[in-house]
């Protein structure tokens, strides 16, 4: 069981083992799964109350794996709207750190691109993805491990986008193996097995979690010399 409360202007990193149930949490965040138990609530009201559109308009979700849709790179960050705002499309992409990236394309934001094209790395790809995140007036970003392709300067431009959206009251969940990934983040969660091991302040969680590492190592040096 997890239970948590994500305050407006705060970012909270999730880490845990492989399979622990980081990427099941984002999932259920955001309403592309409805949890089995329980609820997550936006503003007091249960995700299932909203209607999709509503809802997918307050939420921004970057996946672990970005898929991109057939056409341009505005289409793919406006979220394939048939009305896309030009300006919110930039906007988007430059908090992302992607504006000079896909200014420096052929066409530009009008650049075509599709889900199966080989013409992006996948930092390239992660970064739309991270400015599709953002389109619109989203309350919560959930960042699936949002720096796997990232270099060096992407991290740098990720946690500067992070600091942006703390700044603007955004709400913030980033699912994590990578420490750079939770650099900006003002709570840390450890979920293991589904289960929510701790949660607080980074700092405090990460002196707990070397503290019961120190212990595990000696109750098996103990063991051994016995």
């Amino acid at each position: 069981m997890v239970n948590f409360v994500i305050e407006p202007g705060s970012a909270v990193g999730v880490i845990g083992p492989s399979g622990s149930g980081k990427t099941t949490l984002a999932r259920a965040i955001t309403g592309v799964w409805r949890p089995v138990s329980g609820k997550v609530r936006l503003d007091g009201a249960a995700l299932d109350q909203y209607d999709s559109q509503e809802l997918g308009s307050y939420i921004g979700y970057l996946p672990q794996r970005v898929q991109l849709f057939d056409g341009t790179i505005r289409d793919n960050i406006a979220r394939l709207s048939p009305d896309p705002d030009d300006r919110k499309v930039v906007e988007a992409a430059q908090k992302a750190g992607a504006h000079d990236m896909i200014l420096s394309m052929p066409q530009g934001y009008d650049t075509s691109v599709s889900s199966g094209s080989g013409m992006l790395s996948g930092g390239q790809i992660q970064r739309i993805g991270l400015a599709r995140a953002m389109y619109g007036d989203r309350v919560i970003i959930v960042l699936d491990e949002p720096n796997s392709n990232l270099d060096n300067a992407g991290n740098e431009a990720l946690n500067t986008t992070i600091r942006s959206m703390k700044d603007d009251g955004k709400s913030i969940l980033i699912m994590a193996h990578r420490p750079a990934a939770i650099q900006e983040c003002d709570k840390l969660m450890v979920i293991e097995g589904g289960t929510l091991r701790a949660f607080g302040p980074k700092d405090d969680v990460l002196r707990q979690m070397v503290a019961n590492h120190q212990d595990i190592q000696s109750s098996q040096t103990q063991a051994g010399v016995r």
